[in-house]
């Protein structure tokens, strides 16, 4: 069924009125900000972990919508699209409920740690004819379309190498799920994020990864270093590293072809970019102003998309993909091999 991205939407169709499923720090933080900052979108329902925890955030916001469970929040009549940030292993509950009830939907990365899921979810709301985009933000920093825009051109070449690295806060308490190595860890808390931007980017996609961790995950402990060698199609590597064990970090993106060769500067703790283009001709830089909030370009994002003008945000195909990756790094890390990735499609 096609998707009628106006379907579903409030009397005034500019405005998208959001459920939240999963009521974390993500969303306390960085969510609500975003969708209250847009003038196009409202929340007005929500669903927490537990009714206590439900009732004093939709006190804290001025929530109108208190639900009890994924169906509940998706039979909501006010409710036009659902953010679903729950733990990962239980985002496939609140998507089937909002494919059910025609509720367009934005959905945490990974869109889910088992396979067969991913794609069932996709093709649950293929069929109900609504939106789902999964929550790759970064995509949307300017210094990041750029760079796409630069290796689409061909004035690198043919892409031969790629390196990406990242790392996120040391320390801290963490949610218990995010303890659970089969859905937490570097892997799943930053990686996957790494991961999507470097098939992005390139628009080449991967064909075989072979990963380490520490700690080990074969030990069951969740990881807080993750590299990654794959390579791409077309013969290109990549190298791509998440950690929270290091405090200093490049935090760039260096891709490197047969003309040229194209690297920010670090994309994290910072407020300016800078992108470096070296080419046979000579070098030059591009300034970009960091976003202020990712989160926000997202929404704006998601609106759009709503309207019917198709961005950056990832489908449900794409997050079917990167599931793929990311459970064959999983099984490279177990079985100390290089593991294909064939390409599931939903």
């Amino acid at each position: 069924m096609a998707v009628e991205p106006e379907a579903g939407r409030g009397k005034d169709a500019r405005t998208v009125r959001w459920g939240v499923v999963g009521l974390g720090r993500l969303v306390e933080q960085w969510m609500v900000p975003a969708i209250r900052q847009s003038p196009g979108s409202q929340l007005v329902a929500c669903l927490g972990s537990s009714p206590e925890k439900t009732r004093a955030f939709a006190a804290r916001h001025g929530v109108a919508g208190i639900h009890d469970d994924p169906e509940s929040l998706a039979a909501d009549p006010a409710v036009d699209a659902i953010y679903v940030c729950t733990p990962n292993a239980l985002h496939g509950a609140a998507v089937f409920a909002a494919a059910r009830h025609r509720k367009h939907v934005l959905c945490e990365k990974p869109l889910s740690i088992d396979l067969a899921e991913a794609v069932a979810m996709t093709q649950a709301c293929r069929d109900a004819g609504v939106v789902l985009r999964v929550a790759h933000q970064i995509r949307l920093e300017p210094v990041i379309r750029r760079l796409r825009e630069v290796v689409q051109s061909g004035e690198l070449g043919e892409l031969r190498a790629i390196s990406l690295e990242r790392n996120g806060p040391m320390g801290g308490t963490r949610a218990p799920w995010r303890l659970d190595m089969r859905q937490g860890g570097a892997l799943f808390d930053m990686a996957v994020h790494l991961l999507d931007l470097v098939q992005w980017v390139s628009g080449l996609p991967y064909t075989e990864v072979c990963a380490l961790s520490h700690p080990d995950r074969r030990a069951g402990l969740p990881d807080e270093t993750v590299t990654v060698l794959a390579m791409l199609g077309s013969g290109c590597q990549a190298v791509v590293r998440a950690t929270r064990e290091m405090p200093s970090v490049r935090n760039d993106f260096v891709l490197q072809g047969t003309r040229g060769m194209a690297s920010t500067s670090a994309l994290r703790w910072t407020d300016r970019h800078v992108l470096t283009i070296t080419t046979p001709e000579g070098s030059r830089e591009e300034a970009f102003t960091a976003a202020p909030s990712a989160y926000r370009l997202e929404i704006d994002a998601f609106e759009a998309e709503l309207a019917g003008v198709r961005t950056d945000l990832p489908d449900g195909e794409s997050g079917v993909a990167l599931v793929e990756v990311t459970r064959a790094i999983m099984q490279s890390i177990d079985e100390r091999r290089t593991v294909p990735v064939t390409g599931a499609r939903a």
